[in-house]
């Protein structure tokens, strides 16, 4: 009896106390240190390296496991997780005042330590796969570098061109689709396809430009709640650590839907940068054998660089092709108008205003957090680059 409770005594210190405390202080500063210091440490050729090399190999067991399930593992997690969360909070805090109540102050303590001991320890891990499974990607070298895209100011003529590019390819593409009784063109296959197609569309992008793309297959899941997820604005997420990619599928837009599975794809597949994903996601879409996915590439194109050769256009005192007027594009029109129709079915109001505000708010700060200058701003690829991208790779300028 006097061993235990000079053992006890021991066990309760102050010098011990001080040394947990230290302890878990020390495992709180980590969190941040894993956070940051890898994308940090990790630049240029050494992160070019590493995404292209070791990339595939990190998260190949995320992949085949994902792979496995049909129904999205980060849906079921954050559901299922949330709930959770508020019953271990309730239940650690019942749990304190039962031990203080019945053993006393010291330990209530000692389970306080225990419990954010652990916290600690899996926020640590949890920082460390989110940088090498996505962090250090954003370190890499741009896809505008990679392909050569940065060029001198293009005259009017050139920026014209890449418009009618864009236009010829988008309206080809819509006329070998079918229509609805309304006249509104629908994906031609079903969610399984378009993600088989869009991982095909991505891998032979990469290897045609040589961009090091993993060449894991990415296995995008449909999500239950989509119709609820709407609501903040968000059509797709990349899960860092399942290494998931995710797609709101409440309205499966024909005019959309294929950027973003290609977007979520890329994501998973190495490319960290909100711009880069977008551009890549493009120009597989308008490469793909698909005309669903070429008709959704080529009309991003066409609505990107509409309104800026139009104000091209007024600026040089020239006439811009009126291509609204043309029969060819009432089936845009159409598809458009669909789709502009589903966004006004969603109710509106304060509470729906402060979902997508605080939405909005946690992306840039999230994307501000990463190095993304600009934060949101960073999903708008500058249009120049689809006009280099045209004269060089199109036109064959050299």
């Amino acid at each position: 009896m006097k061993y235990q409770l000079k053992r006890q005594k021991t066990k309760f210190s102050v010098p011990r106390l001080i040394g947990r405390t230290l302890v878990l202080l020390f495992l709180i500063a980590l969190i941040p240190a894993a956070y940051f210091l890898p994308s940090m440490l990790i630049k240029g050729q050494a992160a070019e390296y590493y995404c292209r090399n070791i990339f595939q190999y990190v998260s190949i067991l995320p992949n085949a496991i994902n792979t496995v399930f049909p129904f999205s593992l980060t849906e079921m997690f954050v559901v299922v997780g949330s709930v959770s969360v508020v019953v271990v909070i309730i239940g650690f805090i019942v749990r304190c005042g039962t031990v203080a109540y019945h053993k006393g102050f010291k330990h209530m303590l000692r389970h306080i330590y225990t419990v954010l001991r652990v916290v600690a320890i899996i926020g640590i891990v949890a920082a460390l796969m989110f940088e090498f499974m996505h962090g250090i990607n954003y370190n890499r070298t741009p896809v505008r570098k990679t392909m050569h895209l940065y060029g001198d100011d293009r005259p009017y003529e050139d920026y014209e061109q890449a418009l009618l590019w864009a236009y010829t390819g988008m309206v080809e593409a819509r006329t070998s689709l079918g229509e609805d009784y309304n006249g509104v063109a629908h994906m031609d296959t079903s969610f399984e396809s378009i993600v088989y197609d869009a991982n095909v569309a991505v891998s032979a992008m990469s290897e045609h430009y040589d961009l090091g793309l993993s060449p894991n297959y990415i296995r995008a899941k449909p999500v239950m709640l989509s119709h609820l997820w709407r609501y903040t604005e968000i059509v797709g997420v990349y899960d860092a650590f399942l290494g998931e990619a995710n797609i709101n599928t409440d309205y499966m837009d024909i005019l959309h839907i294929p950027i973003t599975v290609c977007h979520e794809i890329v994501h998973a597949k190495g490319y960290a940068s909100e711009t880069d994903a977008n551009m890549i996601a493009v120009l597989s879409c308008i490469n793909s054998p698909r005309a669903d996915f070429r008709y959704a590439g080529y009309f991003y194109i066409f609505m990107r660089l509409w309104g800026t050769v139009r104000d091209y256009a007024a600026y040089d005192g020239a006439t811009m092709i009126d291509y609204a007027s043309f029969d060819s594009f009432n089936p845009v029109r159409r598809d458009l108008r669909a789709y502009n129709r589903y966004l006004e079915s969603f109710e509106t109001g304060p509470i729906a205003e402060l979902i997508a505000r605080f939405s909005e708010d946690a992306n840039n700060a999230f994307l501000e957090s990463n190095g993304q200058e600009g934060g949101t701003d960073t999903y708008v690829v500058p249009h120049d680059a689809y006009v280099e991208y045209y004269c060089r790779y199109v036109r064959g300028d050299a």
